[in-house]
């Protein structure tokens, strides 16, 4: 199964959403590839810690140069998942037929396939968007995203219409305590949203610094911890991993 992580505003943690996710397929016990599309470079960068390696040939731009990812995948320092890692020179691939990634991803090897992308909209994400089985962008509650979340339903609608039931938002930096003033900013856009989109998912990535504490000191999110940020974000991914595997197993830790 491949699950795309999209969103063309930046900043929305769509990269630390995606690296969660994993890591909470891969304490499950399933064999997870990581396809790093995001020239950011920042889960390459998360999986690839203090590995010593580099990857001048192993990367996403040659595994889709070549159609496949035999021979340009690296084993992370995370148990259960490999990645493509990224590489600037998807800059000079970004006229690629949008079929190619679907055609080149190893779904027979790998249980999940994540794939993180730009925060843009051009070839590259369309063959992102074009190779999902769930497609997930994570909303922050402004203008900027609602305008952002819009442009990407009409391009979807417009040029991939048989992936528009497979697309969901969740909203990002979500604070509990906002949520019961209506007149608040967050209330106010999330009802815009709730207007204009009937693929929300009841899921809320708490604004917490946990999320920080989590990609930077490889500390663990737990349904047991006794910071809320942790133990929140830990019930946030469960909820969306047991959505996709179709289970109501929660991870305790990841």
């Amino acid at each position: 199964m491949v699950i795309t992580f999209s969103s063309m505003k930046g900043g929305v943690g769509k990269s630390t959403d995606a690296i969660l996710f994993a890591n909470n397929l891969a304490a499950r016990g399933f064999k997870v590839l990581f396809f790093d599309m995001d020239t950011n470079n920042s889960s390459t960068i998360y999986y690839c810690m203090g590995i010593a390696e580099e990857f001048p040939t192993k990367n996403v731009a040659e595994a889709l140069s070549h159609r496949t990812t035999e021979g340009y995948t690296v084993k992370t320092r995370i148990p259960n998942i490999d990645i493509v890692p990224s590489s600037l020179r998807l800059f000079d691939i970004r006229t690629i037929d949008y079929r190619a990634l679907k055609k080149s991803l190893p779904t027979d090897k790998y249980d999940y396939i994540i794939i993180d992308t730009a925060p843009t909209y051009d070839n590259l994400v369309m063959n992102a968007l074009y190779a999902a089985d769930y497609i997930f962008t994570p909303v922050q509650l402004d203008f900027f995203s609602l305008t952002t979340t819009r442009f990407l339903r009409s391009h979807l609608f417009e040029e991939l219409p048989e992936q528009v039931n497979k697309w969901y938002l969740f909203y990002t930096f979500w604070q509990d305590n906002l949520a019961v003033f209506p007149n608040s900013i967050q209330s106010q856009f999330a009802n815009y949203f709730e207007n204009e989109f009937d693929n929300i998912l009841d899921i809320q990535i708490p604004k917490t610094p946990a999320t920080q504490k989590y990609t930077q000191t490889d500390e663990k999110v737990s349904i047991n911890s006794r910071m809320i940020g942790s133990r929140r974000l830990a019930i946030a991914f469960n909820k969306l991993a047991n959505m996709v595997t179709g289970t109501e197993n929660d991870v305790e830790q990841f």
